[in-house]
């Protein structure tokens, strides 16, 4: 039995759906064309002297201070110095211009000043290497948040971790979210300015575009939200599907796999909460918003423009998802 529109939870606003979208070629920078960046991100991180290895996702750059990744089927750029943290004893840092934001869960934050400087620092950086797409469309900074628990739980003392400057992409006002549509610059404190202790670019070129026709958001929610078949089991069971989030968007693959369109898609996130099955979760998914045929008919075809390209995984709470690579 399928869910029904008005059986569920709703307290996400309805996005208005175009009738028609561009689904835009994507192409991936090889590496010749990331060989200078590299070089460049080397000497800043003080890397010393690489050794080249060839593995199946892409080529690594390594020695014993860090590394460098180079991903074949994206052409995402993954950096890392391995020594930036030798100096702590725990996870606990002092950052100058730290504040208290008195938000659950990102209580620790730097301060206007603080994160203006940073997210300078971090364009200073990325922008001559060529490790920021055109199309980004937001910046912050987010403070790991750190914890110290005795041994029954108890908190003794809370306070901010590794800082990341987030920069998101969007394409003619619509944002992409995913895996593949991101650049990451993670900072420890240092004596002058924060030190940088890594860096994801995973942002494919956007070529040209190919319009197509999409479904109403009631027909692509009726053949793809309301057929889940884990949310359908919880509905059935008596248990509440809650709705917190449906936004128009792009989707873009990660780092490690290949694509060649960017496509519009629907993103879903809500709360199964507790019933006669004993569970409650957060869950997350991405559903598209033009059927196959309709790929097939303008020419488009990859496997990811079938089905749901992220298959069904339920998210952790806001408070502990991870900033993934």
């Amino acid at each position: 039995m399928a869910l029904k529109l008005d059986s569920l939870d709703m307290r996400a606003k309805l996005p208005e759906l175009p009738t028609s979208a561009p689904i835009y070629a994507l192409n991936a920078p090889p590496l010749e064309e990331r060989r200078a960046a590299i070089a460049r991100l080397s000497d800043r991180l003080k890397l010393g002297t690489l050794r080249s290895v060839e593995l199946d996702h892409g080529q690594v750059f390594a020695s014993e201070r860090g590394d460098i990744t180079h991903f074949h089927a994206s052409g995402a750029v993954w950096a890392r110095d391995a020594t930036a943290s030798d100096g702590a004893v725990n996870e606990f840092r002092k950052w100058a211009g730290l504040a208290d934001s008195n938000v659950d869960g990102q209580r620790n934050v730097l301060d206007p000043a603080a994160t203006k400087r940073l997210i300078a620092q971090a364009r200073e950086l990325l922008e001559p290497l060529g490790l920021l797409g055109k199309e980004v469309a937001s910046v912050s900074v987010q403070l790991d948040q750190v914890a110290q628990l005795d041994a029954k739980g108890k908190e003794l003392a809370q306070g901010a971790g590794q800082a990341c400057v987030k920069f998101g992409y969007e394409v003619r006002g619509v944002p992409v979210r995913g895996a593949g549509g991101k650049t990451l610059l993670f900072a420890e404190p240092g004596d002058n300015q924060p030190r940088v202790a890594g860096v994801f670019h995973a942002w494919r070129n956007v070529g040209g575009d190919t319009p197509i026709k999409l479904q109403r958001l009631e027909e692509a929610l009726s053949v793809a939200l309301l057929t889940d078949p884990e949310l359908d089991r919880y509905g059935t069971a008596g248990h509440k599907v809650q709705i917190t989030r449906l936004e128009y968007v792009y989707m873009a693959l990660p780092a490690f796999m290949r694509q060649t369109q960017l496509f519009p898609m629907i993103q879903v996130e809500g709360i199964v909460s507790e019933g006669k099955l004993g569970i409650s979760f957060h869950f997350g998914r991405m559903h598209h918003v033009a059927s196959p045929k309709t790929y097939a008919d303008a020419g488009l075809f990859a496997p990811y423009l079938l089905g749901n390209p992220d298959a069904i995984v339920p998210i952790a709470p806001k408070a502990t998802r991870a900033n993934l690579v």
